[in-house]
């Protein structure tokens, strides 16, 4: 079987596939990995097969500007709204058509190279991210199933992305042009399954024909430094960021370096991790914190107490794989939702409040580390997202599908 990797250029969403991918290279299949120049060295380092497409070497491009001029429109950025339903409906639709608008032209540039790739190397199935528009597309001009991989819970906004329940009356008309041109039939949905790391009862929108999958953690290559292989003498707590924070609002907010800062006062032992790009923006490194850079999330997490991050999809979900519970300070209505969740489940707590004040959160830290009933929920969680289907088990359900769309 041949399969065809198609991931958003965001190497926190294409991590979230890579167990899936290198699962079906280990059952015999052949995989491609689809991407922009962007995208190309994390397909690399990931050991799978990549396939160059057309289109910028910016990460998201379009969606830093629909960023923007939400920000000059209304003078507030997507963290000061918090929540999706803290956005006023004209904003909320405002933004919703801005990035759908980028979107559609990544995926209008991309097209040719995609479409031509698929038509000449006949994959068998079409693995997608259901943002990725050049999914339906795709499988629609090769005529096989496309599955969807979500990265981590189902946003509430899905139903509104094209081709993922957002009814073909309401393209735009770029998109009609678009599936036009290759001979696509529209329709609303075309996944025939949405592969979710999410434990069911932890996402909060339900997941159209849902094939549930074990969240594997993998943020990126590394190898394990000497002191992280030396028993903590106190407890450790991890400081990470936005892998796509800069791409998406140009870093204007990087507030990893107070939060350490902060953390120093509970007396553990603070680690900062940051992107290379990103070391900059940290500014100087606060006494008594290790900041270390590209160190891979999963190396150093099973090491620690507690964890304050973003609230990021792949960051939260390869925590809480690791049974570590977690204090979260969401950057977009996308990471509340995540913040949320975690929230609900007992395993982490959620910081809304603008401007951020390091002092709190240093205080929910401290309460994390004192034991109780943090570590017992966070442990649970980690408990259910052990208990889904592996990935070896996914690759039996997709060989299925490839053979009754082959047999149809």
């Amino acid at each position: 079987m041949r399969v065809l990797f198609l991931p958003v250029a965001l190497p926190s969403h294409y991590y979230a596939m890579v167990p899936l991918a290198w699962a079906l290279r280990l059952a015999g299949h052949e995989v491609r990995v689809a991407g922009r120049p962007s995208l190309l060295a994390a397909i690399g380092t990931s050991g799978l097969t990549a396939v160059r497409v057309s289109g910028s070497e910016e990460a998201l491009p379009g969606i830093r500007e629909a960023v923007e001029e939400l920000r000059q429109e209304t003078g507030k950025s997507l963290s000061d709204f918090g929540t999706p339903e803290a956005m006023p409906p004209e904003v909320e639709a405002r933004f919703r058509r801005l990035r759908r608008e980028a979107l559609i032209a990544t995926t209008a540039e991309m097209a040719g190279d995609l479409v031509g790739f698929a038509r000449a190397w006949r994959p068998d199935l079409v693995v997608s991210d259901p943002v990725m528009l050049a999914g339906a597309l795709v499988a629609g001009a090769a005529d096989v199933p496309l599955v969807h991989h979500m990265w981590g819970p189902l946003p509430p906004s899905a139903g509104h992305w094209p081709g993922c329940g957002l009814p073909v009356e309401e393209w735009p008309a770029s998109l009609h042009a678009l599936f036009e041109r290759y001979g696509v039939p529209e329709r609303a949905s075309y996944a025939v399954a949405t592969i979710d790391p999410c434990p069911p009862g932890l996402g909060t929108v339900p997941v159209p024909r849902r094939l549930g999958m074990r969240h594997i953690p993998y943020n990126g290559p590394g190898s394990t430094p000497d002191w992280l292989r030396e028993p903590t003498e106190r407890p450790r707590v991890c400081v990470s960021w936005s892998m796509s924070h800069t791409a998406t609002s140009g870093g204007r907010t990087y507030p990893a370096a107070a939060v350490a800062e902060a953390l120093r006062g509970t007396g553990a032992e603070v680690v900062a991790t940051v992107r290379a790009g990103d070391r900059e923006g940290f500014g100087p490194v606060p006494e008594g914190v290790r900041v270390v850079e590209e160190l891979p999330l999963q190396l150093v997490i099973p090491s620690c107490a507690a964890a304050v991050n973003h609230g990021g999809t792949g960051t939260v979900l390869t925590i809480a794989a690791c049974g570590v519970p977690q204090v979260l300070l969401p950057l977009d209505p996308v990471h509340a939702v995540n913040a949320d969740w975690l929230a609900a489940a007992g395993a982490g707590v959620r910081h809304a409040s603008r401007p951020m004040e390091p002092e709190r959160i240093a205080a929910s830290v401290a309460g994390m580390l004192a034991g109780g009933s943090w570590r017992r929920a966070a442990e649970a969680v980690r408990e259910q997202i052990a208990a889904q289907p592996g990935p070896a088990e996914v690759v039996r359900t997709l060989e299925k599908l490839a053979e009754e769309r082959r047999a149809s």
